[in-house]
């Protein structure tokens, strides 16, 4: 009753069984316990000391620092027209400090258009920078280029400046 084929399968099928139980356990750990790395890596704790920093002093006879709207003052020291610039020793204010220059390239209500300006001044490699001032109508923006302690050189980066930009720069008194 049972053909010689079936025989067969079944004998195969009994031989697969007996090597899956044979190789399964030695392949796979089904005994529960998981060993686990309990060894710390971490390096013990350094032993740092807390410093001490002593306070800050304020160093005496200094005189303090002008505000913006002082320091800049748009129009004042600029060559008239024919005003000519004869060659020039470095000046020093009254407080001791060498009289410097700047150039202002422009104003901006627009804070990006004053940083892409900057950037393509500097890349041309002028020393440019950029102040902001508070108005009435909100904060403006400004580039100058500078500073620089002989009138003339800027005189002549202004022309140069004036060219290549297309704006109208202004020559400007520059006080630390």
């Amino acid at each position: 009753m049972v053909t010689e084929s079936l025989k067969q399968r079944i004998v195969g099928a009994v031989v697969l069984i007996a090597l899956a139980i044979v190789i399964i356990p030695l392949v796979f750990d089904f005994s529960g316990q998981r060993q686990v790395d309990t060894s710390s890596k971490i390096p013990p704790m350094p032993d740092i000391k807390p410093v001490i920093v002593a306070e800050p002093t304020r160093p005496k006879n200094i005189i303090p620092a002008k505000s913006e709207d002082e320091i800049f003052q748009f129009g004042v020291d600029a060559p008239q027209q024919g005003e000519s610039l004869k060659d020039e020793e470095p000046a020093l204010s009254s407080e001791g400090l060498p009289v410097a220059w700047v150039l202002q390239v422009g104003s901006f209500r627009d804070k990006a258009v004053a940083k892409n300006l900057e950037k393509k001044l500097l890349n041309d490699g002028y020393q440019a920078f950029i102040r902001e001032k508070k108005d009435s109508k909100g904060i403006l923006s400004r580039v100058f280029i500078g500073p620089k302690v002989l009138k003339k050189k800027l005189v002549q980066e202004k022309i140069a400046i004036d060219k290549k930009y297309s704006v109208d720069t202004f020559l400007i008194r520059f006080e630390p």
